[in-house]
């Protein structure tokens, strides 16, 4: 290890919270991974019930009409240049956010 891991875990294994380094450092990534998914996992949630379709069947549009998607992100970005920094307070309602 590190010395700054090993810095940085000392204290925990002192406290007896770890038995080692190498079980520090496994149960913290592990940890820290887990909160990454479950924070993803409620963002995918979250755009599912925005836009109204699953994940898979999101990716699914996309590759069954390309222009179609490119061409509404170029009329948000028009919108956005032709507004300047109001945009999104003039687009709410129809953007559906």
């Amino acid at each position: 290890m590190s010395a700054e891991v090993s810095a940085v875990i000392e204290p925990l294994i002192k406290r007896k919270i770890f038995l080692t380094e190498e079980q520090a450092v496994r149960e913290l990534l592990r940890e820290y991974i887990l909160r990454q998914i479950t924070a993803l996992q409620r963002e995918i949630a979250r755009f599912e019930r925005r836009y109204g379709m699953h994940f898979e069947r999101f990716g699914e549009y996309l590759h069954e009409d390309p222009f179609c998607w490119r061409q509404a992100v170029s009329q948000q970005n028009n919108v956005r240049l032709w507004a300047g920094p109001s945009w999104k307070r003039k687009t709410t309602g129809w953007i559906g956010r």
